[in-house]
Order: structure tokens, then sequence, then C-alpha cells
């Protein structure tokens, strides 16, 4: 097993089956021809645009990372039991065959409510709740040891805490929609009562008691309702509809070492990290570990936002968390499916999924640089020493190619860093090398660049230690041969 513990998450939200279902005729027209949702998100992530992810597609891998799939509510439109059969359909076609070379059983989803998921009329919470629960049960009734049955006047039970110690995740189901009703502040906004949070604390502090290491684990929030409110999540005309004790949420989130979470809700898929750090805190007080925040956009809705190139999206992540260095790397790559053409709707077969967005982020509350210490300066000398001699021999040898690595969280299952190195041209720079020869030892395979493949000669060596990297910039007249150090990144505090 991996010392840094790894998953990749499927993320859908919004689904809406029902009348704000895309996959169905906007008439009274037949639905032949138009495919199922389940068929679209499928037949997309066994296409060939995954190869270019390492760590996606892990057929081939005698332990493959762990794959979870995750819904962040609004599975349904109008909580019709219908729609929530067709919801139940989604998921088991989904997870029938293997998703990116790896089986998804039910103890691997993942699903909140949303306010769409509730009977938006009914005053009390079992009546709101009923077809939901009933969705839910129906779901997990196979494996109902490890999920047991939630009933309708239960339904604060859908907060709820799931520990995996052999994957070393945790992850959070919260219920935002618990309040959900017409007519009232909550009808679309979202709401975690101090009781839910209580809960829910008690939870996380039974597996931090029985499980010490788990401070050591992934662990990932599910929720419908925004808990940060960004601009671009207020609609005119509509009351501000993010969770409320969201602050209170998140702390707890936070004090129990969250590196991940998502939501749904708005239809706009975004990423962003939540870090605040208030001044007004002890000096001893720790530094917040920041959270990045995923916004799942709409996987079948056809309410969508009118900004940008919109369109049904749904998350593909992985996230590698190094408890060491309290150093995360996340990369979330967000599909979109193209059902526009520029003279209006495309037909069914001529929708086009492709890539929108791949945000690639490095997470830390701390500084992995050292603070400079007080040190002795002398003046340089006049006219310049030997030493400075032989510093700008050193730009003539490699001809002002000068070789630099940089090191962060690796995604390759089964490493911890990846080194990459490439070269920068210093000022002065005119001629590139035709090749570079990387090499980092016997435990990896030479690699070898070229100005042809590409300008900076950029290459990565994933890794578990510390290594020299040896760079040789082979030129038309002769070789050149240079070091870099790949290190290990420590957590180093600043405070």
């Amino acid at each position: 097993m991996s010392k840094f513990p790894q998953i990749r998450i499927l993320h859908i939200s919004d689904i809406h089956f029902g009348g704000d279902h895309f996959c169905r005729h906007p008439g009274s027209g037949a639905s032949a021809g138009i495919p199922k949702l389940w068929e679209l998100i499928a037949s997309d992530l066994g296409g060939i645009e995954w190869k270019e992810f390492i760590w996606a597609n892990q057929a081939d891998y005698d332990e493959p990372t762990r794959l979870i799939l995750v819904v962040s509510g609004d599975l349904a439109h109008t909580a019709d039991p219908r729609e929530f059969q067709s919801a139940y359909e989604f998921i088991e076609n989904l997870i029938r065959n293997p998703i990116l070379g790896t089986k998804v059983a039910l103890q691997d989803v993942f699903v909140v409510p949303g306010n769409h998921d509730v009977v938006f009329n009914q005053s009390d919470p079992e009546h709101r709740f009923l077809p939901y629960c009933n969705f839910y049960n129906k779901l997990f009734r196979g494996i109902s040891e490890a999920r047991p049955v939630v009933h309708a006047d239960q339904a604060d039970k859908l907060t709820q805490v799931r520990a995996f110690p052999n994957d070393r995740l945790l992850v959070a189901e919260i219920n935002s929609s618990y309040y959900v009703e017409k007519d009232t502040f909550d009808e679309s906004r979202g709401q975690v009562d101090y009781k839910a949070i209580a809960s829910l604390r008690r939870g996380l502090e039974r597996v931090a008691s029985e499980t010490p290491d788990s401070k050591e684990w992934l662990k990932v929030g599910v929720v419908h309702h925004h808990p940060v409110l960004l601009p671009s999540f207020i609609e005119a005309g509509r009351d501000i509809d993010a969770i409320l004790n969201a602050g209170s949420l998140l702390t707890l989130l936070r004090e129990h070492g969250f590196q991940l979470v998502l939501h749904g809700h708005k239809h706009f898929p975004q990423v962003f990290s939540y870090d605040p750090d208030p001044a007004w805190t002890a000096p001893d007080t720790p530094t917040p570990r920041p959270q990045l925040i995923v916004a799942g956009g709409a996987a079948g809705s056809k309410t969508l936002p009118q900004a940008g190139l919109r369109s049904n999206t749904y998350n593909l992540i992985t996230i590698k968390w190094n408890p060491g260095a309290l150093q995360s790397r996340v990369q979330i790559v967000t599909r979109g499916l193209n059902r526009w053409g520029p003279a209006g709707e495309l037909d069914p077969d001529q929708w086009n999924w492709r890539t929108l967005r791949v945000y690639d982020k490095v997470m830390s509350p701390y500084d992995s640089l050292p603070l400079p210490t007080q040190s002795r300066r002398v003046d340089f000398p006049v006219p310049p020493d030997e030493l400075e001699a032989r510093r700008k021999k050193e730009y003539e040898r490699l001809r002002c190619n000068m070789p630099v690595v940089e090191v962060l969280p690796s995604l390759m299952p089964g490493q911890g860093y990846e080194a990459r190195a490439w070269i920068v041209p210093h000022p002065g720079h005119n001629t590139f090398p035709k090749e570079v020869l990387w090499s980092a030892g016997p435990k990896f395979k030479r690699q070898i660049s070229s100005a042809d493949a590409s300008s900076n000669f950029c290459v990565s060596f994933h890794y578990w230690g510390p290594m020299q990297i040896q760079a040789e910039l082979i030129f038309e007249d002769r070789a050149e041969t240079t070091y870099l150090y790949a290190r290990l990144p420590d957590a180093i505090t600043r405070r």
C-alpha cells in the first residue's frame, strides 16, 4: 500500500430526472434516438481522451486506486417516485460495468439529497423525505449491514460519517435539504442545524478515537447546497441560498482535516480554495488547513446559467495526500457535453464531450521552504575574483540553458512525489541543445527530450525518496552535463 492515500472520484450532480432532464424529448414526441445519461457518461469515460491522465484508467494496475461515485443531490426534479426510479436505474447501469478499469461497488457510491429531492409542499420532514428515503433504501438494500435503512421520519440520519480504514478514506454525507419547504425561508437555501453538526462531530470524534491514524486519511465532505457564497452564485430575484450555519460546518470539517468538499445546487461548475486565516487568533494556533471546494455543475438539467461555454458537466477527480508534509494534490477534469452549435441545438447524435478545464492544485497549510536565518554578508570583490569567473563560466558552458526542478505530489498510483525538470533559457541565451538526456539512477528509465518535441525539454520522474537528477545537454558540437537535486518536502510552520 502506498504511504500516501489516493482515491479517484466520479462526481455527478443535479441530474434532475423528470421535466427538467435533457435526455428526453422536449415535447410530446418519442425519445427514440436520445441516449440515456448513463450511456453518455459511460461512453465518454471509455474514450481515448483519458489516456493523457496517468491516474485515470487503471485497468492495467495490479492494485488500482479506489474509484468512488459521488452524486451531490437533485437526482429528481419534483421528488416523484418515477423520477427516483430513473435515478436508481441511472446508478445501477452506470456501475454495472467497470469504469476506467475499476469495478465500482455499492459501497463506493455516496449520495445526498438536494432541494428538488424533497416533496416541496409538505410541512413535515417525514412526508417530504418519503420518496427519497424509499429510493435510498432500495439503492443500498444489497448492503444494508453497511448502509442501514433510513426511514423518512429519521431523515436527519442522512447526515453520516463513513470510514474505510483499508483505503484510509473517510466520507461525510451531509443533508443540507432537511428544512426545504415551499413558501419558507428554506425554500431553496440549505441548512445544516446545530443538532446535525453535533451529530457529525460525534461521528468524526468516534472515528478519531477508534482509529488514531485517521488523522492521516483522505477526508471528503459531500453536501448539496454551496457552503461558500461566491458572487457568481447570486441570482437576481432569488434569496441567498447558501448553507445556513456553513461557518460552523466548515470549521468542523477543517478541524478534522477534510481536504475536499463537493457540492451541487447552482449548476455552475467551479473550483476554489477555502482557507481563511483570521489574525485574531492565539500565536500558537495551528495554521488552518485549506480546503478545496468543488461545485459540480449540472449533469442532466436543462436549466443552465447563461454564462460562458455552458454545458452539462461531470467531474473526474483524483486526490493524493501526504500526511507528513500536510500537502495534498488534487487534479479535477471537468467534462462538458456540447449540445449547441452555431445554428442552435444539435441533434442527439451530434452531441459531443469536451474537456472544459483541468484544475491541478497543490494544497498545504504550511510553507515547504525554510525561513532564511541571520547570515554574515561581505562586499562583492572589485575586480571580480576567481569564484565569480567560475560562476560566469557555468553559464557559458551550458550556453545559458539552465536546468531547474520542482517537486509536487505524484498522481501516479503507488508513488509519492513527482520531480518535474526542464530547461529555462537565461538572458543571453542563443543556442538550444538538440536533445537533453535526463537520468535519475538505476531505478528509473532514462528520458531523452528533443527540441522538436518541446522547447523546454520537460520530463518528470515519479519517486519515493530524494534523488539527484543528471541532465546531459547535447548540442551539435558537444555535450555538457549538470546536476539537480529533487527533495522531499516537509511541513514547516511559519508561526
